[in-house]
């Protein structure tokens, strides 16, 4: 009895610990579709919780490589920065975030610019200090939009 009540507050603990995280960190892959064309796509993200609901994160993406009909390949890359409004609701962790990106676009195109990001996402607290998720982003890449749903895993270091 007294083990399962000290893995209860050990749990409770670090449930708390992912809401207020100082610094974390992680990765993220998915499939995304742009220009008629489908790709894998993957990135990291590092953060901070400046306060328990709301949080600053950077991130950078490997936004896929298409073949466009009539043009070629073209490789989209994007590093982004983005504010993180979020809620705990128990161990699930809920989380929109909007930002700018930095993208840049190689190949048959070649194109680079900023524009507005988006995501929302939801993930749950599985071990101590490490939560796994899934999230669907827009990113929009000139006059083109980028969505996709992805999935991610999270390390919570303080």
């Amino acid at each position: 009895m007294k083990k399962t009540l000290l893995a209860l507050a050990l749990a409770s603990v670090s449930v708390t610990a992912t809401a207020d995280s100082l610094i974390y960190g992680g990765v993220q892959a998915g499939s995304a579709d742009y220009r008629g064309d489908s790709s894998t796509v993957y990135g990291a993200h590092i953060g901070t919780g400046i306060l328990p609901f709301i949080g600053l994160e950077m991130g950078a993406w490997n936004l896929g490589s298409y073949d466009v009909t009539g043009a070629g390949s073209v490789d989209v890359s994007s590093v982004n920065f983005a504010v993180k409004p979020s809620i705990e609701l128990g161990p699930l962790h809920v989380y929109g975030k909007a930002g700018l990106h930095s993208w840049e676009e190689k190949g048959a195109f070649k194109d680079d610019g900023v524009d507005p990001f988006f995501g929302l996402g939801v993930e749950y607290n599985i071990f101590p200090m490490f939560t796994l998720g899934a999230g669907y982003n827009n990113f929009t890449v000139g006059n083109e939009n980028i969505d996709f749903a992805s999935v991610n895993l999270t390390v919570h270091f303080l």
